[in-house]
């Protein structure tokens, strides 16, 4: 018996173990790791420069999206030079076989980003750049709401608020890519849910709320999720679909839509971070010399501006340097998996920043002082086993359909009729909707 039931564990491990998809493990975990270093970067750029929060939202985007553009030119400018040296005549022979319509010829070197002309290479066909842009714009427009609602609803509040990212986009992934989930994703879903709202609200969230920017808050999470469910719609559509293409393009409409929308911030009282940008509204004038003032704290120019601190730029390039690395490994981890496994791993950044506001060490790298560590507490461990034990429900038809399927085969095809067939087909498709989902 108790051979038996050795068996039994170490089959069950080993099944668990080859179903893990440990790619989107580690960029799952590049994403968290990037992601708190992320909140710790902004919090602490808030505090060199504070004041400009229009000017930081495109200013950090628009760093990152030029180490993305850079990274795309030189890798298919490299990728042409190495193709062209080994074999001149390949990118010829290869771009006459897709002109044929031949799809094997993708093997002399399609993935490096050698057979297409350089703009399509660098730029994506016109379907995919249809996408690209209204990704960007989607996420322009969730950053505007949730910056333009920022100070007016409770921080604890916007992480909850925030969560509904999860349920957005596994509805808009229901209606536009028609998927279906069965019981062991719902329960995965609704643990992480619970899970990141356990971490935040016992420290309590009623207070400093305005209802109706609450909800404008929570309404910036929709537009965020069809941008992650059309990520994996691109990947699906065309399998050679780059990740720092798509970053870039993405990240540059986003970032013009959030220029084009800076008027806003004229309006009185609409743009605050620790009290109101313009109290009493600002004109055109106005606001393009605020903006030339966050510059000048973010070079350094003497004599600083008013809410500026020696040393801002550090922070800056550190919270675009993690919100750079955090937006790649989101892409990846889309492509690898889907768009609501990539957002369910993200939830574990709200129990994973509150453990990592507890080490003073990792607070010290991004400037901030002992001061403000935060002690782990009961909640913030309960909603991280909730988390994990979310994410590890969500996967259980991975771990345990394969195992039922076959331990009810016998029965069933015993039993004879069509039942059987229909109950062996059911569990087919639920396996290969498991496997395209993991």
């Amino acid at each position: 018996l108790h051979d038996c039931i050795a068996d039994l564990a170490m089959s069950a491990a080993s099944q668990m173990a080859a179903a893990v998809p440990w790619r989107a493990v580690g960029l799952g975990a590049l994403m968290l790791i990037s992601g708190v270093g992320n909140f710790m970067s902004f919090w602490a750029m808030g505090q060199k420069i504070s004041g400009y929060p229009m000017m930081l939202l495109y200013t950090y985007n628009g760093m990152y999206a030029l180490v993305f553009l850079f990274l795309l030119v030189s890798r298919e400018l490299f990728a042409t030079i190495r193709m062209a040296r080994l074999n001149p005549e390949v990118t010829v022979i290869s771009a006459k076989a897709i002109g044929q319509g031949g799809e094997k010829a993708g093997a002399l070197g399609a993935h490096a980003g050698t057979l297409d002309p350089l703009p399509v290479r660098l730029c994506g066909n016109r379907k995919q750049h249809r996408f690209y842009l209204v990704m960007g714009l989607a996420t322009g427009l969730s950053l505007e709401l949730q910056q333009l609602a920022n100070g007016k609803v409770n921080p604890d509040m916007q992480s909850i608020l925030y969560q509904l990212y999860l349920p957005f986009t596994a509805m808009v992934s229901s209606l536009y890519l028609r998927k279906r989930f069965g019981k062991w994703e719902i329960l995965g879903g609704v643990l992480v849910l619970g899970g990141a709202i356990a971490v935040v609200v016992p420290a309590g969230v009623t207070e400093g709320n305005r209802l109706v920017w609450a909800f404008v808050y929570g309404l910036g999470a929709l537009p965020l999720a069809m941008a992650c469910v059309l990520q994996e719609e691109v990947f699906r559509q065309v399998d050679q679909t780059s990740v720092l293409q798509m970053s870039f393009w993405s990240t540059f409409y986003g970032i013009l839509f959030n220029i084009a929308t800076l008027p806003i911030a004229m309006i009185p009282n609409m743009v605050y971070e620790d009290g109101p940008v313009f109290p009493h509204g600002a004109s055109f004038a106005t606001l393009m010399e605020h903006q030339a003032d966050g510059f000048r704290c973010l070079f350094g120019r003497q004599p600083l501006p008013h809410g500026c601190s020696p040393g801002a730029w550090l922070p800056v390039v550190e919270c675009a340097l993690s919100y750079g690395v955090n937006v790649y490994a989101c892409m990846a981890l889309v492509r690898e998996v889907s768009a609501v496994t990539a957002v369910l791993l993200g939830s574990l950044l709200v129990p994973g920043t509150a453990v990592a506001s507890a080490v003073p060490a990792l607070l010290g790298l991004f400037g901030i002082g002992a001061s403000q560590v935060m002690p782990v507490t009961w909640y913030v461990i309960l909603g991280g086993l909730l988390c994990v034990s979310g994410i590890i429900a969500y996967h259980g038809d991975a771990f345990f359909g394969p195992a039922n399927a076959k331990a009810k085969a016998p029965s069933l095809d015993a039993s004879g009729g069509n039942e059987g067939k229909d109950s062996e087909t059911s569990c087919s498709e639920s396996s290969q909707e498991s496997v395209q989902v993991v």
